[in-house]
């Protein structure tokens, strides 16, 4: 039975590996026509995205606001204003089809992120780590990519879709072989939900660095931020932290990466620094600073800060025990007191 059970086991999950298409990526020949195309592609290339437009700004506003009562976020308007502008741009410049919400959060940590329907975040340590505007701008294209391509609730489809697939394997053959199918489908539904995220920064790498190039971007600011990340990987794992823990390999990313170059048809100029992003970053700094040097001020002064020493019983001069100038009398004895006149009688009548 054991036996059978793990031929079943392995025949489930070769039959929905082999069931699940390979990742196709994106065709280069519509380079031109972005913004009038239609990037989220179907589930296993069969079936339609199962939940609506309006359902996924309706999910995104849900988890945003959940996200934000915990958060704190920037709340200097220059900075958040400058950020708003340059993702609008890349947005305009995508394919799209919600509006964007992107703010700052007032994080170390080097990481982005993007919500369903177009709530997006961008952690004020990517900004500092950032070299220049195509740095800055590449990432955040790539963030954008998810939303376009709805990665998220794509995978919300394909994992309902797995789901309704196994239940006839539940009315087949005896116990064991129940079990053994349901074991089957229930990792292959794991695994494939893992692929689709790995697929889908893959295509959000390749669909970032189209829309990087078409706002007009050197698309290499993506490949020399990622670069940056790799030599930083050992110097500062813990503001890098988040940004390895949601994304893969560098070394695969960056090929790649150069490999879409090539189908990008040349521009006479590209944008590669501006000088107002050196304003805002040299801002973002000297707000770090002075937030620094106010916390090592208040630091200082806890440190330094006087306390009141109470005399222990038995010390000379305590609150228990006296001094011979004083008699040994306690401070309830020392304590002066109000002398009253004494009431005078009643008259009485």
């Amino acid at each position: 039975m054991r036996r059978l059970a793990v031929k079943i086991t392995l025949f489930g999950l070769c039959a929905t590996l082999l069931l699940t298409p390979g990742y196709a990526f994106r065709k280069h020949d519509n380079i031109e026509d972005i913004g009038n195309r239609d990037v989220s592609g179907r589930v296993f290339k069969i079936f339609p995205n199962f939940i609506s437009l309006e359902r996924e700004i309706q999910l995104g506003a849900e988890v945003a606001a959940e996200f934000e009562q915990t958060a704190r976020l920037m709340e200097d308007p220059v900075i958040s204003e400058y950020i708003d502008r340059i993702g609008q741009d890349l947005v305009k410049h995508s394919d799209a089809k919600v509006p964007f919400h992107i703010k700052v959060v007032d994080s170390d940590e080097v990481n982005a992120f993007a919500f369903p329907g177009g709530y997006f975040y961008i952690n004020k340590g990517l900004i500092l780590e950032a070299e220049n505007e195509s740095e800055l701008a590449g990432v955040m294209a790539h963030e954008i990519s998810h939303v376009t391509a709805r990665h998220a609730t794509a995978r919300m489809s394909k994992g309902q879709i797995l789901q309704i697939a196994a239940i006839p394997a539940l009315f087949v053959g005896g116990y064991w072989a129940q079990m053994g199918i349901q074991n089957a489908l229930g990792l292959g539904i794991n695994l494939e939900l893992m692929g689709i995220t790995r697929e889908s920064e893959r295509e959000a790498d390749q669909l970032g660095i189209q829309y990087l190039w078409n706002t007009g971007y050197d698309p290499n600011g993506f490949v020399t931020f990622f670069e940056k990340m790799k030599k930083e990987e050992k110097n500062k794992p813990s503001r890098l932290a988040g940004w390895f823990r949601t994304h893969p390999s560098t070394d695969d990313r960056i090929v790649a990466a150069l490999d879409e170059q090539r189908f990008l048809p040349e521009k006479d100029y590209y944008i590669v620094n501006t000088s107002e992003f050196n304003r805002i970053k040299a801002r973002l700094q000297s707000i770090e600073n002075a937030r620094e040097a106010e916390q090592e001020e208040i630091n200082s002064y806890e440190q330094k800060r006087p306390t009141l020493k109470r005399r222990t019983p038995g010390s000379g001069g305590d609150e228990t025990g006296g001094s011979e100038d004083d008699g040994g009398s306690a401070p309830e004895q020392r304590r002066p007191t109000l002398k009253r006149p004494d009431p005078e009688p009643d008259s009485g009548f």
